[in-house]
């Protein structure tokens, strides 16, 4: 007999791993897990294999609900991937255009500027040029695979936004995304930054509820499907594909959610290390600590609500790279070379072969391939990129038998950052497999491997792969460190105590260095019991390392909950005149406490109506929670409200996103 309803399924998918399991709803004890590798190419592929692990003798009926995490719009941030975007900036000048930072951050974005605005109010200053945006839009289809509009003060009257949205509609088959959708912010720079951040990995997201959507409706479950965003609560998947830069910092939030349920903490630093990147964050009082000015990833502060993490491109998988006996890791990721050796026996043939011939070793230990499914439809390719492109198969090649030069050698690069080649090469996962700390995939490839790139430093084998282990404890300890004491560190990387505890040393001139947190550091992630102990005995910090710290990812995915929000704001406006502002529009009222309660009722009524949204395709909720939080600025010596000149009202809705049906089923 089986309660039905009672199951939760929860997926992450990451760089390198996709990661499965299965959790008892109530309990949200872990009833079985499993890890498949990721299929870049097909994402459908990866899923599967990871559903299917998990599911022998699974009942579909009993599941209640599928609920995924991702870091691919985080790596794909980090690593500088996306697909290139028409920029329609309605309103703005020069100033604000500079200030976005667009034009610095992306090289293939086109930038259109249209006339129309409003005000701070929300008049309309200017009429929209609905004109000249269609033969902007005749002319640019083309080149791009998405359109980002941002317009100032559009959160006040988001109609000009609205109108180019729908024109493109009309007009093209790009997806199109509004800043005001995303932000209640007025920085319209920024707005649109986020906007075009969006409209970047509009395909990314899209190919992952796709995948899930099939991989699921194999399985025969029709429970519905929910992803994680950076802010640790869960939308329907449908609305999350129009909305993919809030799955930024999906996975560390998920991670911290599930650090949370999998230790029985309340109060840690989280520290969650993939294959390509290292999130490290805080958990107070059960909660994530969230950025209060928006999430901050690969060097962009965007506008998105999230979990305040530190993200660092260092992981498993991050590329080895030398300059004489020095060592760098990340940020780039690279297939490590062990993991390829396992499908690709050639790859240690071939090392071997350099080994033998220290002539061909000018780009040695570095090799590119075709992920699984990939293809060359998404964008028309150079003359260059073909030529590079069709050199490149699933099996493996040198970097030198897929180049010839440096121009070539520059495409390669560029057709890794659309996603449509893999590049492949030494990495720290390599380095445990030589020092015997990992041995999931082959040893042979990774020795060979190592033998090729210890040639180059001119140390032994074993002290090279030392190394590389150690500045990846080292960048790990520094990550830690940097959360843990905020601000206060100003310099830490040029900071000699600080170099003296996270480099192992423990000791400058004739003194002693101590450094420990005073929270337990929870660390999750594939790779974090082969780094994280040393990273504690260095740290002096107390670790835990859950018995599933491999698969937190998929746990908090899964122990995830719907969250909404809303801002309203109290403005004086002169004399006995009060403006309660919300994103629909601005009232007014002659009494301070007439306004704040309205600025109350406001925020309520908006987050539970965007709740209400949120669920919409959910069978039912759960009990919902509200919280309020009140920021006040009243004039000196004042009684009640009577000085009342600023106020800001924040209300929270959360509910689990299905009800459990306790019921027994034969």
């Amino acid at each position: 007999m089986t309660r039905t309803n009672s199951l939760i399924v929860g997926v992450d998918t990451g760089g390198t791993y996709t990661d499965a399991v299965l959790l008892d709803a109530m309990s949200m004890e872990v009833l079985s897990s499993a890890k498949a590798l990721t299929t870049r190419g097909d994402l459908s592929v990866g899923v599967s294999n990871a559903l299917d692990l998990i599911s022998e003798g699974l009942d579909p009926a009993a599941v209640a609900l599928v609920s995924v995490s991702t870091t691919l719009a985080t790596n794909a941030v980090v690593e500088g991937h996306g697909s290139p975007v028409l920029v329609v900036l309605v309103g703005f000048d020069a100033a604000m255009l500079e200030r976005s930072g667009i034009q610095s951050a992306f090289n293939d974005v086109i930038i259109e500027q249209v006339d129309g605005g409003h005000d701070h109010h929300g008049n309309e200053q200017v009429p929209l040029d609905l004109d000249a945006l269609r033969h902007i839009l005749l002319a640019r289809e083309s080149k791009v695979r998405a359109v980002a509009v941002a317009a100032p003060f559009a959160v006040r009257n988001p109609t000009h936004e609205l109108q180019v949205r729908d024109l493109v509609t009309e007009t093209t088959k790009l997806p199109v995304t509004i800043s005001s959708e995303l932000s209640e912010s007025l920085d319209a720079p920024r707005r649109a930054l986020t906007a075009v951040l969006n409209a970047r990995l509009l395909s990314k997201i899209a190919d992952l509820v796709s995948a899930v959507g099939r991989s699921v409706e194999a399985l025969g479950i029709t429970a519905p499907v929910t992803i994680a965003k950076g802010d640790g609560s869960l939308a329907v998947a449908d609305a999350v594909a129009r909305r993919p830069i809030e799955t930024i910092l999906s996975g560390p939030a998920a991670s911290m959610i599930g650090a949370g349920v999998l230790s029985n903490r309340t109060d840690f630093l989280l520290s969650d290390i993939g294959g390509t990147t290292t999130d490290v964050g805080q958990s107070i009082d059960g909660r994530p600590l969230l950025a209060p000015q928006g999430a901050m990833v690969g060097g962009w502060r965007t506008m998105v609500r999230a979990i305040d993490v530190r993200t660092t491109g260092l992981g498993g998988d991050s590329s080895v790279t030398t300059d004489g006996d020095r060592v760098a890791v990340g940020p780039r990721r690279s297939v490590p070379i062990s993991l390829l050796g396992v499908d690709h026996p050639s790859v240690t043939t071939r090392l071997r072969a350099e080994l033998a011939d220290p002539e061909s070793r000018e780009l040695a230990a570095l090799f590119v391939l075709r992920p699984i499914g990939a293809t060359d439809t998404r964008l028309e390719f150079t003359s260059v990129e073909q030529r590079v492109f069709d050199r490149i198969g699933t099996e493996p090649i040198s970097i030198a038998q897929a180049t010839s030069g440096t121009v070539e050698r520059r495409v390669l690069d560029g057709l890794a950052e659309r996603g449509m080649v893999q590049l492949a090469g030494f990495t720290p996962s390599d380095a445990a497999h030589v020092l015997g700390i990992q041995e999931n995939w082959s040893m042979e490839a990774a020795t060979a491997a190592a033998e090729v790139m210890a040639w180059y430093t001119g140390l032994a084998v074993e002290d090279f792969c030392q190394r590389v282990w150690s500045e990846t404890v080292r960048r790990s300890a520094l990550a830690v460190l940097e959360v843990a004491v905020g601000d206060g560190l100003a310099a830490p990387t040029s900071d000699p105590v600080i170099s003296a505890a996270v480099d192992g040393r423990g000791t400058l001139g004739r003194t002693r260095i101590s450094i420990a947190p005073t929270d337990p550091v929870v660390a999750v992630g594939g790779p974090a019991g082969v780094y994280y102990p040393e990273v504690a005995a260095r740290l002096s910090a107390e670790l835990i390392l859950p018995e599933q710290f491999a698969v937190a990812n998929a746990v908090g995915a899964a122990a995830g909950y719907l969250a909404a929000h809303s801002t309203t704001e109290v403005h004086t406006d002169g004399p006995g005149l009060f403006r309660v502002v919300t994103h629909h529009g601005v009232e007014t009222a002659t009494d301070a406490s007439d306004a704040l309660a309205t600025a109350h009722q406001r925020a309520e009524e908006i987050a539970r109506a965007e709740l209400a949204a949120l669920a919409t395709g959910l069978p039912a909720i759960g009990d919902t929670h509200i919280r309020t939080e009140v920021e006040r600025h009243d004039a000196p010596d004042s009684v009640a409200d009577e000085g009342l000149y600023f106020a800001r009202v924040f209300t929270e809705v959360r509910a689990r996103p299905f009800a459990v049906d306790a019921t027994m089923s034969t």
